[in-house]
């Protein structure tokens, strides 16, 4: 391991990048289920960017490419993890929602696939699902947000 030298350190993130094989799909499931706002949108180009309504976190830039060009955001953990799919699959991404439950049902009226029904423990409660290009998706609701 190389000794840090300066005082240059990563202070957050700007945005993140999804692969994508029909834009507007990802863009109607980022924003009218997922609740995300649309930013900008080049249809011809192939880019959307979405981020959320409340400003927090990194936007993300949805990139159409080909199919056989889309890499899914998931992986196999070679131990044994409380979070997996039934294919031992782990999420790369989490979000947060303030209601899992009304977000886990407009999912599940948009037909996405979900993987895991919601989960409650002391700390928080989960799910797990599909967007339309397969990235596998955990949403957490945090205890101090949990209705009771």
């Amino acid at each position: 391991m190389s000794k840090k030298t300066n005082d240059a350190d990563v202070s957050g993130y700007c945005c993140m990048r999804f692969p994508v094989t029909d834009l507007k799909t990802s863009v109607d499931f980022y924003c009218n289920v997922l609740g995300y706002e649309l930013n900008s949108a080049d249809f011809q180009f192939g880019e959307a960017h979405v981020a959320l309504k409340n400003g927090n976190g990194p936007g993300i830039f949805l990139m159409e490419t080909k199919p056989e060009d889309v890499t899914q955001l998931k992986f196999v953990f070679p131990r044994s993890f409380f979070i997996t799919s039934s294919t031992g699959h782990v999420t790369m991404i989490e979000m947060l929602t303030n209601d899992l439950l009304a977000l886990h049902e407009r999912i599940k009226q948009a037909g996405a696939h979900i993987d895991k029904e919601p989960v409650f423990t002391n700390h928080f409660g989960y799910f797990t699902f599909y967007d339309p290009d397969g990235h596998y998706i955990r949403a957490v609701e945090e205890k101090t947000c949990i209705s009771t």
